[in-house]
């Protein structure tokens, strides 16, 4: 059986799939019927349970419940964050994640991200090209 994709999803992938399905709650069951393996790190936990708790104001139980099953189904790396190849300085943190990780996917909406295409060992996917992909594995 082949080891399964190891994935980088940007912030707003995890929030958008959290509070409003579609495509990217789609990734989400995904993750969670085990069809691919999440990177992550305690930088880009520390930021998607802070705004799922202070932008979203979603309550305190549901905010530990998602902290706990990311924390307990994810593959957590402690990149040195020196990559500086994205025009937006604050979207090298998952370039950093992506390549201590080993991911093949970092998948985002982010146009400036998504400008890159690939990087080094991974590439760069819409959440829909993405969807798509493992729909077709």
């Amino acid at each position: 059986m082949p080891e399964k994709q190891r994935v980088v999803l940007d912030t707003n992938v995890l929030l958008s799939g959290i509070l409003f399905g579609g495509t990217f709650g789609e990734i989400i069951e995904l993750w969670r019927r085990n069809a691919f393996v999440l990177i992550i790190s305690p930088e880009t936990l520390a930021e998607l349970i802070g705004k799922l708790r202070y932008k979203f104001s979603l309550p305190s139980k549901i905010v530990s419940e998602w902290q706990e099953l990311i924390s307990e189904r994810s593959v957590h790396v402690a990149p040195d964050y020196v990559t500086k190849v994205c025009p937006d300085a604050e979207d090298n943190k998952f370039i950093d994640v992506a390549l201590t990780g080993r991911a093949e996917y970092l998948v985002t909406g982010g146009k400036n991200l998504l400008s890159l295409n690939s990087y080094r060992q991974f590439k760069i996917l819409k959440p829909k090209e993405f969807l798509l992909l493992m729909k077709a594995k």
